[in-house]
């Protein structure tokens, strides 16, 4: 062998291994579109740097993208970007191609194109439609599946089911698109805006536009005075795939961060925000959630409005009731001073069942943090205790209802000679312990601190007999007892406070008491003064139409009086009677009206 032949030899084989692991890039089909019956491919030229040009080559399947494909053409110009397969469409109506290159470089590795079909872009789908908190609408795409595609034509999609584009978006993959146009003047924060988007490839293929528009979501709030609550609505979001989750109710209150307050279901479209006062600033807006994917969602717009309502009370308790010194009794009472009311209805029971209007009272303004009012009409604390509540009126006409309280009612009677029965039920009130009762007595001197009782005593027998001198006194024994007891309300109120509660006051008169002698003396040397007449000594009590009267034994009257200081003296129309028995005959009226008569023989010593 030569040296010649030799040379040759390793050149090649030196050649081949340069080559050896190169890449052959095929050309970049663009797009491919059908025009009278043919089918016309265009294409972006290949860089390839390992040898001589020698060719393109387009291959063809009418079966499906995974072929059978056969040679379709061979273009032998480096520079051509264009071809035209004539009557391919004709032919058959669906076609997919792919393009390899073909250059002089022993041992490259040939590359195919992606494969193109000649049908228009694939219309893409919608993710999302929502609305910036500025309002500005905004429509989030799925990137074409179509490879060709080279812009998105976004439309307004309107209820006669035509669609007038708005704005055109380059680049396959440019699928975030803010609304700025002004074709309709469509505000999100006053329509409802509803969105489709087609493709289109370099060819101007361009894509059916979505027939599953998305919807902006519009969310319109109101409140009135009297609902004390904002009610959102909103319309439905329209055409994921698998549908709505459910509504998300965001607010900002006075500038705060936005917090989700509830969520409804996706039948529902309204919703009741209450947590706030009026006078706060309020910022809303409605979520939507995918049921496919939480993570994708759709804001409506934003609301802004000042809350402005008949504000409630946060709270109303009856503090105290207590019969005061003129029978009459006073109720005073605890509210919230933010509440915007304009009266004040004061309920009376006599059965804790059913309550009766007893007052209406205007409502101060400023409110008070306290008021208090007396009970004067037709109230008999005396016979039976009172419930009482207070109803708080606003300008709605919504009431507000105290719980009750019940007041201390006293009763007493003479249960025996010098005894006094005295019983009382228990004080009751709303957030209210009983500490203990107090009893008081008057008989004459003031009233004075007869026994403190512990809770769920309700009964005392008080003895005259233990009074000094209470053979002296008037006869008439008043009583009252008082609840001393502590209130602790619970917050917002948090008023805490010892008080105490009076009942009526209730008077015994005892029963006139007689002494009547069984003889006297009169001028008997050594008999004591008082027994120098004859007259009964009354205690308890001042009687009235005094009478006593003085018979001898044959019934004749020989002295009469009518004043408890003058009584018979023994002597019969001036002259000293006879010793002996007499008759005698006493009556009076008691303070109570009892009419009282005794009767007796007197025996006259001298």
């Amino acid at each position: 062998m030569s040296k010649r032949i030799i040379f040759i030899s390793l050149f090649i084989l030196a050649l081949t291994v340069r080559n050896f692991g190169q890449v052959i890039n095929p050309p970049t089909i663009l797009c491919v579109s059908n025009s009278n019956g043919d089918v016309i491919i265009n294409w972006g030229l290949p860089t390839n740097n390992c040898g001589p040009f020698v060719n393109y080559t387009i291959y063809a399947s009418s079966t499906s993208p995974t072929g059978p494909y056969t040679l379709a053409a061979t273009i032998t110009t480096q520079a051509t970007s264009t071809y035209t397969l004539t009557g391919y469409f004709t032919a058959h109506p669906n076609w997919w191609f792919y393009m390899e290159s073909s250059y002089n470089c022993p041992g490259g590795t040939v590359i195919s194109s992606d494969t193109i079909d000649n049908q228009s872009p694939a219309t893409p789908a919608i993710v999302s439609v929502t609305v910036t908190p500025n309002n500005q609408s905004i429509v989030t795409i799925d990137p074409s599946t179509s490879q060709q595609t080279s812009h998105y034509i976004l439309y307004y999609y309107l209820p006669n089911g035509t669609a007038i584009p708005w704005d055109t978006v380059y680049g396959i993959k440019d699928t975030v698109v803010t609304d700025t146009s002004t074709i309709l003047q469509h505000d999100p924060s006053q329509f409802a805006q509803v969105f489709t988007v087609a493709a289109v490839d370099s060819c101007g293929n361009r894509s059916a536009f979505n027939t599953h528009p998305q919807n902006t979501i519009l969310a319109t709030a109101a409140n009135t005075e009297c609902q004390r609550q904002v009610n959102i609505t909103w319309n439905r979001y329209i055409n994921w795939p698998s549908g709505v989750a459910q509504y998300e109710i965001w607010v900002s209150k006075n500038g705060g961060p936005f917090t989700e307050d509830g969520f409804v279901d996706t039948a529902t479209l309204t919703y009741g925000y209450t947590n706030f006062n009026t006078g706060d600033t309020l910022q809303i807006f409605v979520r939507a959630t995918s049921a496919a994917d939480t993570n994708i969602v759709s804001n409506s717009n934003v609301i802004h409005l000042k809350a402005i309502i008949v504000q409630p009370p946060s709270y109303i308790y009856i503090t105290n009731v207590t019969v005061n010194a003129a029978n009459q009794i006073d109720i005073t009472w605890t509210i919230d001073t933010v509440a915007q009311l304009i009266f004040y209805k004061v309920l009376q029971s006599v059965d804790g069942v059913v309550y009766s209007p007893t007052e209406q009272i205007p409502v101060p303004t400023p409110l008070q943090h306290f008021e208090t009012f007396g009970d004067s009409d037709y109230v008999f604390p005396q016979n039976n205790p009172y419930y009482y509540e207070i109803d708080a009126y606003d300008s709605c006409q919504n009431q507000y209802v105290s719980p009750f309280a019940k007041t201390i009612c006293l009763t007493g009677i003479l249960y025996d000679y010098y005894v006094a029965k005295l019983t009382w039920n228990d004080f009751l009130l709303a957030n209210a312990t009983v500490l203990r009762y107090n009893l008081y007595r008057d008989f004459g001197n003031g009233f004075q601190l007869v026994h403190t009782f512990q809770p769920g005593v309700n009964l005392y027998f008080d003895s005259l007999q233990l009074l000094p001198n209470f053979l002296g006194e008037r006869g008439t024994f008043c009583y009252r007892i008082e609840a001393v007891y502590f209130l602790n309300l619970p917050s917002p109120s948090g008023y805490q406070d010892t008080l105490i509660s009076s009942s009526n006051q209730v008077c015994i008169v005892h029963r006139p008491v007689i002494y009547v002698p069984n003889a006297f003396s009169p001028g008997l040397n050594g008999a004591p003064a008082e027994n120098q007449t004859f007259h009964p000594t009354i205690i308890y009590g001042s009687p009235t139409n005094y009478s006593l009267l003085i018979f001898d034994r044959w019934g004749t009257k020989i002295f009469e009086s009518n004043d408890l200081a003058i009584g018979w003296n023994g002597t019969n129309h001036g002259k000293e009677a006879e010793m002996g028995g007499y008759g005698y005959l006493i009556d009076f009226t008691a303070d109570d009206g009892t009419l009282i008569e005794r009767k007796g023989m007197v025996l006259l010593v001298r």
